[in-house]
């Protein structure tokens, strides 16, 4: 797993200009709050640079990073001139955070990330290029080892890039790193992934895993035991001062005790046989979680062992992203006839897997108070389940953000809003709504957009106003043709007729109340929260709720209306 961190300025626009199709147009900000918004930002990335780099420790996921740099340098693009009022920029926020993580040990090869194409641009760059290998893009922790005479000498991390820490004595025990191996040459530098194995792991279903934090967290530990060094795995996709071409480095690796590197390396003629085997390593099992595909020229030309900026004769071709990044726009909450409140989180839209995405639910207040979230915030949205878009984080949040004014819970329950009052608009439609739904009284054609209309002509202010309603009244809206008019009066004619449980059922009852034969309301309203318990064998809790329904003073006027209905069972 690879970040840009000290690329030349032209490769970073390259590479950040990858998800540029998800970050919005320039936002309406006046040059005060453009350099607030974009000094946040850039301080919010030197911290995970920092933690990755230093600590290595991901703060946050790759695909995520990624786009959280292009939203800067489009920002800065937006208010160039207010950006050039900084004493800072990404590129030196950036280096710093490799500077606090350099280490003591110069490392004999470079080790700088790769540049993620796009699919148009991994197509040109193949065009110009032949004799091209793919490889899985393995998520761990990149390591430099080196044999002097067949013996293990040297360990070192990543770092900067250029010069990493001493892990040589964690690798004498990660038993899948030989401490010699069978070779002729003077010296052998190695360039590899230390990961987490993973028992068939397909990246499709199980995600990352958090398998780099993982590898990470035990090669940061002073010790390693043996048994935790088992769990570690290494592949090795460079031999910087190996055979010229890839097919004999390949299979010296094998020979050296590298078989991974062999078996996970296939020669590639197309851009279409690229596609293949990405799609193909995103769905198939294996033994390490992987971020997508690097397409490498066999040949390489190493001219400088060490330099600060990225191969060019290899870069990376990501999964599809399992996370977007998006900015939330505002909060509203949906009131369900029951009085649940769920905050819906707008957001500006985002495409995730060919869906467009706007809002997202957030469960419950809860989960929202939970969340501290503000309009104004930067979250990342996944795809869970049925392809259901939820809240996975919030990513940053905005110096200028707006906090969210909260419905008053205490309002709404299973018995309020029984009348289309102020403040109960949404739950009284959703009781209508689910009059007409086919598992209560049974009007198809009839739903929430009917109802509505209804309400706005305030033909309806209570839950049964509908009943009195007859074709010629509804011929007097706007939407309601003659045929229209007629087939929602014979809908209500109809759901008349229902017999006594589904009317109980649509007045939403409590579900735990068994419905009898000889049951009526007069007989139900008349029983107490001890006959409910003993004559009906309800839980103490279930019987308060069937007393407290048949108590209440709105569902007693709309049995009343019901009676005078002459509607079965009232």
């Amino acid at each position: 797993m690879f970040r840009h961190t000290l690329f030349s300025p032209r490769l970073l626009l390259c590479s950040l200009l990858l998800t540029s199709s998800a970050i919005a147009a320039c936002p309406d900000w006046t040059a005060q709050q453009a350099q607030v918004e974009i000094s946040t930002l850039r301080q919010r990335i030197a911290d995970w640079d920092r933690s990755y780099h230093r600590d290595a420790t991901s703060l946050i996921a790759d695909e995520i990073y990624d786009q959280a740099r292009a939203q800067l340098e489009a920002w800065q693009q937006c208010f160039a001139a207010a950006n050039s009022n900084s004493n800072s920029n990404p590129a030196e926020a950036a280096t710093q955070a490799l500077q606090s993580a350099r280490g003591t040990r110069e490392l004999p090869f470079s080790q700088m990330g790769l540049r993620k194409f796009s699919e148009s641009q991994l197509h040109s760059w193949m065009h110009a290029r032949e004799d091209l290998w793919v490889q899985p893009k393995v998520d761990g922790v990149a390591v430099t080892l080196v044999y002097q005479h067949g013996q293990l000498s040297q360990a070192l991390s990543r770092g900067d890039g250029l010069a990493g820490q001493d892990w040589l004595e964690h690798a004498k025990t990660i038993s899948a790193i030989p401490n010699t191996i069978p070779t002729a040459h003077a010296t052998v530098t190695l360039q590899g992934e230390l990961y987490v194995q993973q028992s068939a792991h397909i990246q499709a279903q199980g995600g990352g895993s958090h398998a780099r934090t993982q590898v990470a967290g035990l090669l940061n530990r002073k010790q390693l035991s043996a048994a935790e060094g088992a769990t570690i795995g290494i592949f090795v996709w460079e031999w910087p001062d190996g055979p010229a071409r890839m097919p004999e480095r390949l299979e010296q690796l094998a020979q050296l005790g590298f078989a991974d590197s062999r078996t996970y390396s296939q020669p590639i003629q197309s851009f279409a046989q690229a596609k293949h085997w990405r799609t193909h390593w995103y769905n198939a099992p294996l033994p390490f979680a992987s971020d997508g595909v690097v397409i490498k020229q066999s040949q390489r030309s190493i001219t400088h062992a060490r330099s600060s900026y990225p191969p060019f004769w290899a870069v990376a071709l990501k999964y599809p992203l399992q996370q977007v990044l998006t900015t939330v726009t505002d909060v509203t909450f949906n009131i369900g006839r029951s009085g649940r409140i769920t905050p819906i989180i707008h957001v500006q839209a985002v495409e995730l897997d060919d869906k467009t995405i706007r809002k997202v639910s957030a469960g419950s207040v809860t989960r929202l108070q939970n969340t501290k979230l503000k309009i104004g915030d930067h979250v990342a949205i996944a795809l869970s389940g049925h392809a259901i878009p939820q809240l996975k984080e919030v990513v940053w949040r905005s110096p200028h953000a707006q906090h969210i004014p909260l419905p008053n819970a205490q309002q709404y329950h299973r018995l309020s809003c029984w009348q289309a009052s102020a403040g109960c608009e949404q739950q009284f439609l959703a009781r209508l709504t689910w009059l007409s739904h086919q598992h209560s009284l049974q009007m198809p054609g009839i739903g929430a957009q009917t109802w509505q209309a209804l309400i706005d002509a305030q033909h309806i202010t209570s839950l049964t106003d509908w009943l009195q309603l007859t074709a010629e009244d509804l011929t007097t809206l706007p939407s309601f043709a003659d045929k229209r008019s007629a087939q929602v009066a014979a809908a209500f004619a109809r759901a008349k007729q229902q017999p006594f449980a589904r009317w109980l059922k649509a007045l939403g009852a409590p579900t735990a109340i068994n419905i009898k034969a000889a049951d009526n309301w007069s007989t139900l309203a008349a029983l107490s929260p001890t006959d409910w318990q003993q004559l009906r064998f309800l839980s103490a809790k279930n019987a308060q709720q069937a007393y407290a329904f048949f108590q209440h003073a709105g569902v007693h006027a709309i049995a009343l209306e019901l009676q005078q209905q002459q509607i079965d069972g009232f």
